[in-house]
């Protein structure tokens, strides 16, 4: 989103501590990066540039946001005081993690805490006063075990908190674009007649492949011409009848025609036909 002045404001700020949660933040900024944009997630060790004023940018970030997304691990509750290791880091009004949160939740910005591993569920009797909403708030599990699903949890839960993130990422691809694992390759075939048509590299091994009469797998830009026989080639072919397996020109003939050149390509992904 955008704010008055038209700068891009994140929808999603990250917040986390250092030394306990970097790498499940940074997982989770990719993802939000994938499926929204870029500039639709706020971590401060990607989004903060050089020489910008870091505390004002974190609190403009945290204040426009729609979502924070509080990564808390196994020793998030407990962690010392980064400064002289005296006493807990969210005892000090100053700390950044608590400042962020304690921030978001005084807005009515939803949070979602991220539990991961072995973090125990958070009690309001152990934080400190203006963030013990955080212990109200419904939580996310993040196992290392269980990445991908947990992972799509997340995002799930962001889709929710932010509807407009949601219809995001439901956008139909552009015209043009396929997601089929076999169609991602640019058709370059031209003038093809005959059955089942894919493109040569889709292959491995024309042992793997079982056609039907008149199926043609090639890798060519030429014209194809097929009769009654199976065609795997990487050139152009012309033929009557009889199964043909070949990387180069097959003159005209019948029966079973085995050419010298370029039988292997690259294996297939997917099922062809």
């Amino acid at each position: 989103m955008t704010d008055r002045k038209g700068f891009s404001m994140p929808g999603c700020f990250i917040n986390y501590r250092t030394g306990d949660g970097e790498h499940v933040a940074t997982l989770i900024d990719r993802e939000l990066g994938r499926r929204f944009g870029p500039d639709e997630a706020f971590r401060a060790s990607r989004s903060i540039e050089a020489g910008q004023d870091y505390v004002r940018t974190l609190d403009a970030a945290v204040r426009r946001c729609d979502v924070l997304i509080a990564i808390i691990g196994p020793a998030w509750l407990d962690s010392p005081h980064r400064s002289d290791g005296v006493g807990r880091a969210l005892d000090d009004p100053d700390d950044w993690t608590r400042r962020e949160i304690a921030t978001a939740l005084s807005l009515g910005t939803p949070v979602i805490p991220v539990l991961f591993d072995d973090a125990p569920r958070l009690r309001e009797a152990d934080l400190p006063e203006d963030m013990r909403g955080l212990a109200r708030c419904q939580y996310r599990r993040f196992h290392h075990r269980s990445v991908d699903s947990d992972l799509e949890e997340v995002i799930e839960a962001v889709e929710v908190v932010v509807p407009r993130l949601g219809e995001i990422g439901e956008r139909p691809a552009e015209e043009g674009t396929v997601s089929s694992p076999i169609a991602e390759v640019a058709n370059t075939m031209r003038d093809v007649s005959g059955g089942t048509v894919a493109q040569a590299r889709e292959f491995q091994g024309v042992n793997e492949i079982s056609g039907t009469n008149r199926d043609v797998v090639f890798g060519n830009s030429g014209a194809v011409n097929t009769g009654s026989g199976t065609q795997y080639n990487g050139s152009t072919v012309h033929n009557r009848s009889g199964d043909q397996y070949n990387g180069s020109t097959v003159h005209h003939g019948t029966g079973d025609q085995i050419g010298v050149q370029n039988l292997h390509a690259p294996r297939h992904r997917g099922e062809a036909g």
